[in-house]
């Protein structure tokens, strides 16, 4: 998966992690390490909860805190793990 995703090989990619887990989040990984908020807010918003946790990290890497905790409240209130990151000093 890696390999995809330093190849720039994101359709493939994406295509496999339709189905799995391993590409999903590799996919995730490499919208963060590209600074693709969009995608994962997209991808969050339906369902990705490991697309959530790159959202908020990279919100809050970015030094918009409140944006992190928004996003947060937006897409899923009831995750913990998300609320924890978000509000990590």
């Amino acid at each position: 998966m890696d390999l995809l995703a330093k190849a720039g090989r994101v359709e493939e990619l994406a295509a496999r992690a339709e189905t799995d887990v391993h590409p999903r989040r590799r996919l995730d990984r490499f919208r963060y390490e590209q600074d693709r908020d969009g995608d994962l807010r997209h991808r969050a918003r339906h369902g990705d909860r490991y697309a959530l946790y790159m959202l908020v990290r990279l919100l809050r890497e970015r030094g918009d805190e409140p944006a992190a905790r928004q996003a947060v409240v937006d897409i899923d209130a009831t995750d913990t793990y998300a609320s924890k990151l978000a509000e990590q000093p």
